[in-house]
């Protein structure tokens, strides 16, 4: 299950010990606009990943997989604040009501009572009150990227029929399951930085194809936060979901096969075909509606990283962390 997860005065707040009235000042991870992110906000939203990575026993592994956890969110942590000045700007706001029937349509999706919401929250070590406010947050961001991207949007009826013609109708209506290893370039990264990646991903694909646990070695290496949870598992999927490099390599893998790595957008990926099936070919009626949705969901992707990449050019971002 893919789910997904959620953020110049500087300002000094004093932090003292009882035992040793010692003080302690809190630093600040970034600044955005006239903004500013807590470092200890960036500890809170990283913890449950931290956790995972206490797990990994090779100590320099460990503390560079803990450091790029807790860029990962800070990035979304900085990505979020400039959302939420530009809902501002938008007079965006989100009631109380908006909350609730968020927060019910996530207990019917996953089949949750809330007893069962409770203790999942009180795992993670988050009370109901900072998850009603991680949930405003993200229908904030929802409303906003909607305002902003959707009408950019746009899926023509041929767009539709070529897209069944082609994946479907044709005999590509295969699907396969694969996992993955991401390892991240850094932005801005030089040669030796890309080098120096790709050896850590080759060095993770000699061992998948030694025989260690593919599961184990994304959880403890992989940096992607969608995944790495679940050992890298993608799921199901078909053609034209993922970055036409990927995709070419997937579909053309045996089941059990260990290949890579595959440079795409970001970074290497190491890759694990788990299975294909065929699925039952329906008709254009009665795909039509699935394949928009698809498709919408792509488009909408690719122009809300565009909308984030260019407020984030035109704001002032300082990172400190």
């Amino acid at each position: 299950m893919k789910l997904a997860f959620a953020f110049a005065a500087a300002a000094f707040c004093g932090l003292f010990v009882a035992s040793a009235q010692a003080r302690v000042v809190e630093r600040i991870a970034a600044v955005v606009d006239e903004d500013i992110i807590l470092a200890s906000e960036v500890e809170e939203r990283a913890a449950p990943f931290l956790a995972q990575v206490a797990g990994i026993t090779d100590q320099a592994q460990r503390a560079a997989r803990a450091e790029a956890v807790r860029r990962e969110v800070l990035d979304r942590l900085i990505d979020d604040q400039l959302i939420f000045a530009k809902a501002r700007e938008m007079k965006l706001s989100v009631s109380s009501e908006d909350i609730d029937k968020s927060i019910e349509g996530i207990k019917q999706d996953h089949n949750l009572t809330d007893e069962q919401l409770k203790q999942a929250l009180t795992a993670q070590g988050m009370s109901m009150a900072t998850y009603r406010q991680d949930v405003k947050k993200q229908v904030l961001r929802y409303r906003v990227l909607s305002i902003a991207v959707g009408s950019k949007i746009t899926i023509s009826e041929r767009e539709l029929q070529e897209y069944y013609e082609r994946n479907i109708k044709k005999g590509a209506a295969s699907e396969v399951r694969a996992s993955h290893i991401f390892i991240g370039i850094p932005e801005g990264g030089d040669t030796g930085a890309v080098v120096a990646k790709r050896q850590q991903a080759e060095a993770l694909l000699a061992r998948a194809k030694a025989g260690e646990d593919f599961a184990k070695l994304a959880r403890e290496h992989s940096e992607d936060s969608a995944t790495r949870s679940e050992g890298g598992d993608l799921g199901y999927f078909g053609r034209d979901l993922l970055p036409k490099p990927i995709e070419e390599v997937v579909f053309a893998m045996r089941v059990g096969e260990v290949r890579g790595p595959v440079r795409a957008d970001r970074g290497f990926h190491v890759i694990l075909l788990v299975d294909k099936r065929n699925k039952d070919v329906k008709t254009f009626e009665q795909m039509k509606d699935e394949i928009r949705g698809q498709l919408r969901q792509k488009q909408y992707e690719k122009e809300a990283k565009h909308f984030l990449a260019e407020i984030r050019r035109k704001a002032l971002v300082e990172v400190r962390l």
